[in-house]
């Protein structure tokens, strides 16, 4: 299947939302071609290169997302929100004429529901601290701190950690394993 890329530096994962502003020619036909199709595009996150200007590598895994609100911005820029759907592999990308990656995806297989265990209650504690902060511009009106995937996916999307450090995160293979390396990590998050 093929899907506009969209570089970031931040990720998205699946049920997660992500707020963007668009000023970019080239991103905002993408999102008016997505609007005509009924499509939506992939958000990756970069490997070398800038969010904006000239074209970014992308890492080889992403998130299919679709657009779920829009609006321009105060700013006179086009404000979008986007939600993830599924998780990808980029198997392979080109640059169209218009300066956009296009890439080959695949979507991720699946991974089985992680069970909730003692040792993730700390981690959604500190998810429950780290929401307080990103509101209001990310609200969960459900959130759902007895899910350990719902845990990790949060984690991983608003944990400031480096690029190379998240696609480390990304590979894994499962849910659990990459709760169980968050754990690792000493986490210290005041409460406000």
């Amino acid at each position: 299947m093929e899907l506009p890329l969209f570089p970031l530096s931040g990720i998205v994962l699946p049920d997660g939302q992500l707020p963007l502003r668009l000023f970019e020619r080239r991103y905002i036909d993408m999102v008016t071609n997505c609007f005509k199709t009924g499509t939506g595009f992939a958000v990756c996150l970069v490997k070398d290169g800038h969010e904006a200007g000239s074209i970014a590598e992308p890492y080889p895994v992403g998130t299919a997302v679709s657009i779920i609100d829009f609006d321009q911005g105060a700013d006179g820029l086009l404000h979008i929100t986007v939600q993830g759907l599924h998780e990808v592999d980029v198997l392979s990308w080109q640059v169209s004429d218009a300066q956009l990656i296009l890439g080959q995806v695949a979507p991720r297989e699946r991974r089985e529901a992680t069970p909730m265990t003692p040792a993730i209650e700390p981690l959604a504690q500190k998810l429950d601290l780290i929401l307080k902060y990103v509101e209001p511009d990310i609200r969960y009106v459900d959130r759902q701190l007895d899910d350990a995937d719902w845990i990790c996916h949060r984690l991983l999307e608003l944990l400031p950690l480096a690029g190379p450090a998240k696609f480390e995160l990304l590979q894994m293979t499962s849910n659990r394993e990459r709760l169980e390396s968050l754990a690792s990590l000493q986490i210290e998050i005041a409460d406000r």
